[in-house]
């Protein structure tokens, strides 16, 4: 009896221990399944906003379209923002609705590149504003955000995104040139259409080579935001 006892103690054992290795392999597959990881601990990111780009198209009257994409600038002072939206609705700024959304393109004639360090959001001082072309404030970019002639900031046209990861929504605004020549150097993708404000904050900034346009030609500028989640 006693020897039937060690025996049926032994092939729990085994039992038991099959059932661990099934339990073990099973989680550390699902995590190489979902993350691309055999560390199940090594990836803990849901979700991950990659990367703003932009395009502008320049159309002089009766012609065709001049396009330049060029690589722009993510402030760190916007992300901050983001980040404080998402994990604690606590930005700082106004609340987000329609008239406060990273969804309003802004334009400058400044042509000096802004830096990811320059602060980029409130009211213009020495050393921060959120409006275009002034990132850093009056010790940084130093310029200034265009708000007459058609070039004042404005909504854009927003395409979501869909679909499975990684995957790209869009803001698309044409500027119209009223009423003098003006030139353009700078876009930028801001959460609001007044400049000059303490809610104003400015996500990101590209510089494109100047473009003079003459009354009636038109600018289009695209601003892509690139996500990936897992």
């Amino acid at each position: 009896m006693n020897f039937l006892k060690v025996e049926w103690t032994r092939k729990r054992g085994i039992i038991a221990l099959i059932a661990t290795c099934a339990v073990v392999s099973s989680f550390v597959l699902g995590g190489y399944v979902a993350t691309g990881n055999w560390n199940p601990w090594g990836n803990r990111h849901y979700y991950q906003v990659l990367n703003a780009n932009f395009q502008e198209c320049y159309t002089p009257v009766g012609g065709t379209p001049q396009c330049q994409s060029v690589h722009n600038v993510m402030f760190n002072t916007g992300a901050i923002y983001v980040e404080k939206l998402v994990t604690s609705n606590n930005e700082g700024f106004c609340a987000v609705s329609a008239s406060c959304s990273f969804n309003f393109i802004a334009m400058s004639s400044t042509a000096t590149a802004p830096t990811a360090g320059q602060s980029s959001t409130g009211l213009t001082t020495a050393a921060t504003s959120g409006d275009c072309g002034v990132a850093g404030g009056t010790g940084g970019q130093n310029g200034a955000e265009l708000t007459t002639n058609g070039f004042a900031a404005a909504a854009g046209t927003v395409t979501d995104i869909s679909g499975n990861s990684p995957q790209s929504s869009t803001v698309v605004k044409t500027f119209t040139d009223a009423t003098a020549a003006t030139t353009v150097a700078q876009s930028c993708l801001v959460n609001q259409a007044a400049n000059g404000s303490a809610n104003r904050v400015n996500l990101a900034a590209a510089t494109f080579t100047g473009v003079t346009l003459q009354v009636g030609d038109t600018i289009q500028i695209t601003w892509t935001i690139t996500w990936t989640w897992s």
